[in-house]
């Protein structure tokens, strides 16, 4: 009698074709190989899979297929191929892969449309830490972004940036902006002017300590409750001076002149979500 993992084609070999195919992408992007990017291990392919998006390529074990079968009845049987925990240890980046990686063509990601009716932008400003990438998609989707302007920095479909997100990059539509740093930001100015032309208010921030002509007040004296683009810096830069000539609407988080900056994930934190607490507070008082 055939077991779950019987039916499906099995690799033992670390030269195989498809194997070698998942290790090309290790150390990120596979410059080959460009229309795709690898995920990792079960988390990821359930939010992947959650947010209507699907790999188009599945290296798994047969303890995975034996512990998850749920999510294996979710996924196309044809795309599954079996590999030794050995196998596919040589194929992927993490020791805690738990058994299972795909390929997920990057178009099904990127290229969704986005709506006319959003009114929370987040514009993070060549962000080059994964980590703190990850942790600001992660933030931004629980506070009820609509989308995510990238002024170049880490990608978001980098492994960390995966791993930091928890799978959160799946489920919010996002634009990069590539290129030279002048061509960058000539492209973000550019899209930046159609928001404001369209209503939204462009706030930047910038660090409590820092020296500034320009009038800056504490975050929760702006108007969150109306169409808001965000805009966070570069951890080492802050926000690009052409920006920040551009639209000068700054506000800040004040805190101790002990500290001279904050890391920009923390920040991202109170002023992503400072538009969740008025919304509740009017509501609150609504009912009252």
């Amino acid at each position: 009698m055939n077991t779950i993992e019987n039916i499906f084609p099995k690799i033992i070999s670390k030269s195989n074709t498809l194997v070698k195919r998942f290790r090309s992408f290790k150390k990120g992007f596979n410059t080959k190989d460009k229309d795709y990017f690898c995920i990792e291990g079960t988390h990821l392919m359930e939010e992947l899979l959650k947010s209507g998006n699907h790999p188009s390529k599945i290296l798994v074990t047969e303890k995975w297929l034996n512990k998850n079968r749920k999510l294996f009845n979710k996924i196309n049987k044809s795309l599954i191929t079996v590999v030794s925990e050995e196998v596919l240890t040589s194929a992927v980046s993490t020791k805690s892969s738990n058994g299972v990686a795909a390929l997920v063509e990057i178009s099904s990601i990127i290229n969704r449309e986005f709506n006319n009716e959003d009114d929370f932008i987040l514009v993070l400003d060549r962000i080059q830490d994964p980590g703190n990438m990850g942790n600001l998609f992660r933030t931004a989707l629980a506070a009820g972004v609509n989308k995510i302007l990238l002024a170049g920095g880490a990608h978001p479909l980098g492994q960390k940036v995966l791993r930091a997100s928890c799978g959160s990059v799946f489920h919010l539509p996002f634009e990069r902006f590539d290129g030279g740093e002048d061509e960058i930001i000539n492209s973000l100015l550019t899209s930046l002017n159609q928001f404001s032309k369209k209503g939204f208010q462009i706030i930047s921030t910038s660090s409590h300590n820092s020296c500034s002509d320009k009038s800056q007040k504490p975050y929760w004296e702006i108007d969150w409750s109306i169409r808001t683009a965000l805009i966070l810096g570069n951890e080492g830069q802050g926000i690009h001076k052409r920006i920040q000539e551009t639209f000068n609407e700054t506000i800040t988080i004040p805190h101790s002149e002990l500290v001279e900056s904050l890391n920009v994930a923390c920040v991202a934190v109170p002023l992503l979500l400072e538009r969740k607490r008025v919304a509740y507070t009017s509501i609150s008082r609504i009912k009252k």
